[in-house]
């Protein structure tokens, strides 16, 4: 954990942290969309759609807005955003249609999109580059710690309330705390606006440029990859832990989030003395082994403790990828390429729950699906090989 003395101990670190947890937090109580949708009476091929259309449309929109987030127009950028996913959530209770659902998962993945990209576009300015790996431990950490609390807690919220539409409106309550933050940034980043150099001009050139140092496309890749392999987890867990008696299947989220929190609290100090390349590369590859060893887990024991593996791993393989590209981009375009590898797990929030849901809509058993994110977890290792961290980033 940062000390008094460590720059991710200031106000501006710290809130965007916050802002972002509960952002996020807003994005993992869907763990269950899916069994809710069919209890409502969705066909199985278009609740793939309706789990899919939420981060397609963040997947679409990102490479739009990214090149245009900065310091001069972030934080109001960040504002409507709230506004706009407290009225998402808000409006769960009363879509019950296909289209109406559609429509709604659109509206929500375009608002949460655009709160992260320009929380991202703020964050790169107060972060060290020397300091790359604890930083995004910490941020990274704060992401995920709504993966841990909200599935149990929204579980417990069930027997309360309708159904699960309404426990999605109850979120928008933490639309409030993440408003307020945004108050007290305001002269912070209006005083490093004024002595900041002027950006680069944003356009397709400058992504182009984002994509050309060495290392950056494979580490992209990869980043694809490893998100994709956990989508077909998150989504489709819920049925799985059950199936097996688990009776709180909101546990497994617990323990495999838990996991990652910790790993990222005991090893953040480590992040940035390690040989980033070997160690990614293990790292991917045992997870590959805990992918695919769901296939035969039995017992609710077992499978909490498949939990808790999968959770180590990726609370060492994301911050590493994450400090990583930080590295290999080119210092001028930071911030877009931070918001390219988002980009990544957009696109993998998209595929991973439609292919997920047309291949169990197919009667594939879901063994399938942990070979495809243990194949995944794999490519991800050979990515990571190919972008040649130790010689460019140790």
């Amino acid at each position: 954990m940062p000390s008094l003395r460590s720059p991710f101990a200031s106000f501006p670190f710290i809130a965007l942290c916050l802002i972002a947890l509960f952002g996020f937090g807003n994005i993992a109580v869907f763990y269950g969309l899916h069994p809710y949708l069919a209890s409502i009476g969705i066909p199985s091929y278009w609740a793939a759609w309706i789990l899919a259309a939420e981060p397609m449309a963040a997947f679409l929109l990102r490479p739009l807005i990214s090149p245009w987030l900065r310091l001069s127009n972030a934080l109001p950028v960040m504002r409507a955003s709230l506004l706009l996913i407290a009225v998402a959530l808000s409006a769960y209770p009363f879509a019950r249609t296909i289209p109406a659902l559609l429509l709604l998962r659109v509206f929500h993945g375009a608002a949460f999109v655009t709160l992260v990209s320009a929380t991202t576009a703020l964050l790169v300015h107060f972060i060290p580059p020397d300091r790359s790996g604890q930083g995004f431990g910490i941020f990274s950490l704060t992401t995920m710690l709504p993966f841990a609390l909200m599935p149990a807690f929204t579980e417990a919220l069930l027997p309360h309330v309708a159904d699960a539409s309404h426990a999605y409106a109850w979120m928008a309550l933490m639309v409030v705390p993440a408003f307020l933050l945004l108050f007290p940034l305001g002269p912070v980043v209006r005083t490093i606006n004024a002595a900041a150099a002027p950006s680069p001009r944003p356009d397709l050139a400058g992504i182009r440029h984002a994509l050309r140092p060495r290392g950056v496309a494979p580490m992209l890749g990869a980043s694809l990859c490893i998100f994709t392999a956990s989508t077909l987890l998150f989504f489709f867990m819920k049925d799985f832990g059950a199936s097996l008696g688990l009776a709180n299947a909101g546990l497994f989220f617990t323990v495999s989030t838990g996991a990652t929190v910790l790993t990222r609290a005991v090893a953040n100090p480590l992040f940035d003395r390690v040989d980033r390349g070997r160690l990614l590369v293990a790292t991917l590859v045992l997870l590959a082994f805990c992918y695919a060893g769901y296939a035969v887990v039995r017992t609710p024991v077992v499978f909490l403790l498949a939990a808790a593996l999968f959770g180590t791993c990726m609370g060492v393989a994301l911050p590493l990828a994450q400090a990583s590209l930080f590295l290999l981009a080119d210092p001028t375009r930071r911030g877009l390429t931070t918001n390219l590898a988002l980009s990544t797990m957009d696109a993998a929030y998209f595929v991973g729950p439609w292919l997920g849901g047309i291949m169990l809509a197919a009667g594939m058993p879901r063994a399938t699906l942990f070979a495809l994110s243990a194949a995944l977890a794999l490519a991800a290792a050979l990515l990571v090989a190919r972008a040649g961290l130790r010689r460019t980033t140790s």
